[in-house]
């Protein structure tokens, strides 16, 4: 996969789409991470204190989440000098030790990692909790992982996973991508607070598509959409996000807001 990207750029929004700043310089808004492959952009969308918030929000799914598979799938990155041409695989022997080798970064398994979320809760009528049900998702070549966890019952760490910050990362696309489309006017933002830390109860607005399983896989890298949902009489506006569609990751509904 090339690293080519053809940008879609919205118009400016003037002030912060999670604080509501219209004070200091503005940054653009990448809706999908670059790091990703996201290619729209909504400019003049956060503030300095925002954005290193959703920075490090960013970076932790960029880096030990999904930076191996970045790599593999040379996903472009602001630091390419920087990129690592070398890996390290982690190992966890039959006895409980760990053991590091390092490898050719393009001879890391490529792994993809998600979670399986059940419908947000907002949606089910379940109050907001801390608790989050569901289950991680790991796609890899099965080949390429065998290759490294002989003898049998040998263990190889693939990444890092943290479901309040992929939750978090999720809310800041959907958010984006909802002010980017309809305007921050059209709906009452219920993320911002998720997005900025201020709540910690991630799986009353992100969840995922509990009508049906999605496709094994769409012949594409991400797909995202918006959808409207009636639940107790309140219209909500939704935003669906598939993250590498290609390789059979789940479908995200994120409850971006009510509509106005």
């Amino acid at each position: 996969m090339g690293t080519e990207i053809l940008l879609k750029i919205y118009l400016p929004v003037g002030h912060c789409i999670y604080c509501g700043s219209e004070k200091g310089q503005l940054s653009k808004e990448h809706i999908i991470p670059l790091g990703l492959g996201g290619n729209l952009v909504l400019p003049r969308a956060s503030c300095r204190s925002c954005a290193e918030i959703t920075s490090d929000i960013e970076q932790f799914c960029l880096r030990p989440m999904l930076g191996p598979l970045r790599i593999r799938l040379k996903l472009p990155t602001r630091r390419q000098k920087e990129r690592p041409k070398e890996l390290p695989l982690e190992f966890i022997r039959i006895d409980g030790k760990r053991e590091h080798i390092i490898v050719p970064s393009q001879e890391f398994p490529l792994v993809c990692i998600g979670f399986r979320f059940p419908a947000p809760g907002l949606l089910r009528g379940i109050p907001p909790n801390d608790s989050v049900e569901g289950d991680l998702v790991v796609r890899y070549l099965d080949g390429e992982v065998r290759n490294h966890i002989s003898p049998e019952g040998q263990r190889l760490k693939l990444g890092s996973f943290n479901v309040m910050k992929f939750s978090q990362m999720l809310a800041k696309i959907a958010h984006s991508y909802a002010v980017a489309e309809i305007g921050q006017n059209a709906f009452r933002p219920l993320l911002p607070d998720l997005i900025l830390g201020k709540s910690n109860t991630p799986a009353y607005l992100v969840g995922g598509d509990a009508s049906a399983p999605p496709p094994v896989t769409e012949p594409i890298l991400h797909h995202i959409y918006r959808q409207h949902c009636l639940t107790n009489g309140v219209e909500y506006v939704l935003v669906a996000i598939r993250l590498f569609a290609f390789i059979g990751m789940p479908r995200y509904h994120i409850v971006v807001g009510e509509k106005v």
